[in-house]
């Protein structure tokens, strides 16, 4: 029988280098935590020039980037990749305000939401891609939105769908080239961009409070729920999978 590796070793990524975008707070933080412990050389590329006191504190690098703004994004990969490779990239930054009643969404507002949540995490992973020779993981965060929609959240549900098309044609492309692309849809994650969003979400119809109490398990979604399988899929205990997308939602889909 082929004597098999062991699981320490499979989620161990020593001498890997990662991208976190959006990795200073809320789930981003817990990722690039999770990833640094793991043996990551992490980067994390946010735009608050003050996540760097958190890259201090993780022993991780930081990239002040806004990755709507291509000159910023090159330079966060390049940073990352030390000029040589990179072998983990999280497409984690997004907005996910309350887009409000149809009638009232503006074109531009669409705009801006799909040119974050979507036209970046393409544009990222294909910088990514050049210093993936040899092979990589890209996870993509999604979210439950994207498979069920909202009330109010329109625009937002629409980037997190086209996400999701994202990674299943990044998959079948880069595949062959040993890269991995997986997409997360978290459910209601407690975060302090949400405890700032749910008046407004309640206000157009969604109670998310109400919502975490009635998921399956009974218990509210942590920052850390999305880190740990942020972790799985980057490394080799998802070896074979690609092309996938992992809800994490307390069973509130279910």
């Amino acid at each position: 029988m082929e004597k098999l590796p062991k699981i320490s070793e499979m989620v161990n990524l020593s001498g890997k280098r990662a991208l976190v975008t959006g990795g200073g707070k809320g789930i981003g933080a817990a990722i690039s935590s999770r990833l640094v412990e793991a043996g990551a050389e992490v980067t994390i590329a946010d735009v608050d020039p003050e996540i760097h006191i958190l890259a201090e504190e993780l022993s991780a690098s930081f990239a002040k980037c806004d990755i709507t703004v291509p000159e910023q994004l090159k330079a966060a990969v390049q940073q990352a990749a030390d000029g040589s490779s990179l072998d983990i990239l999280v497409n984690n930054a997004g907005i996910y305000p309350p887009t409000g009643p149809i009638a009232e969404v503006s074109d531009d507002f669409v705009t801006k939401m799909l040119d974050l949540n979507v036209r970046a995490q393409y544009s990222a992973s294909r910088e990514a891609v050049n210093y993936m020779s040899n092979g990589g993981s890209i996870v993509n965060i999604s979210s439950i939105a994207a498979l069920r929609g909202g009330a109010s959240i329109t625009a937002y549900s629409t980037s997190k769908a086209a996400v999701i098309g994202l990674t299943k044609a990044f998959a079948n492309e880069l595949g062959p080239k040993k890269i991995r692309v997986n997409a997360i849809a978290p459910g209601i994650i407690d975060t302090e961009g949400l405890a700032e969003q749910g008046a407004a979400l309640k206000e157009g119809g969604i109670d998310v409070y109400a919502a975490i109490a009635a998921n399956p398990l009974r218990i509210s979604g942590d920052p850390d729920y999305i880190a740990r399988a942020t972790l799985f899929l980057a490394s080799d205990l998802a070896e074979f999978i690609t092309g996938h997308l992992l809800v994490v939602d307390g069973g509130s889909t279910a």
